[in-house]
């Protein structure tokens, strides 16, 4: 059980440690911290393994070279890069992840940002920098309308 909390430790040493090199870097060096803060994890764990080999066991316990490898190498590594995977698929689904990326709405979108109800706005549960976004593209098309009702009127009432 200790040597799990102990490869955890080494996973989020190697995840903040990325990120603080990302920090002082003025272009992200590292793109992908959960898989990054692997590679100290296998370092670390090939060491453990080279000593576990090496080195006779503590002469009061009864196990295996075998044995000690997978229990406190194999088993907490493999955990580890399950958790790291778990991580990296569950941040992609991240809602602070979207907020970044709202899309911005065209023409044909306008019909649809002006018919919504209020009712089905209040039901959306959106993050503070998308509604935000939203609102300022919400803005843009109704000033676009008005500036294209204006040009309107100022060449339908030349004509006549």
């Amino acid at each position: 059980m200790g040597a799990i909390f102990f490869y955890v430790f080494i996973y989020f040493l190697g995840y903040y440690g990325s990120n603080v090199l990302n920090m002082l870097t003025v272009r992200p060096i590292v793109t992908n911290r959960f898989i990054a803060a692997l590679i100290p994890v296998y370092g670390v764990a090939f060491m453990h393994a080279y000593m576990i080999v090496t080195k006779p066991l503590p002469p009061g316990k009864d196990v295996t070279v075998e044995f000690a490898l997978f229990e406190f190498v194999a088993l907490p590594v493999v955990l580890v890069t399950m958790g790291a995977i778990y991580f990296m698929w569950n941040s992609k689904a991240n809602p602070d992840n979207r907020a970044a990326n709202v899309p911005t709405k065209t023409n044909a979108d306008t019909e649809s940002v002006t018919s919504e109800s209020p009712a089905t706005q209040d039901q959306q549960t959106d993050s503070p920098a998308q509604i935000i976004a939203e609102t300022e593209v919400t803005e843009l098309l109704e000033e676009k309308q008005k500036n294209d009702k204006t040009d309107h009127d100022l060449s339908g009432g030349g004509k006549s």
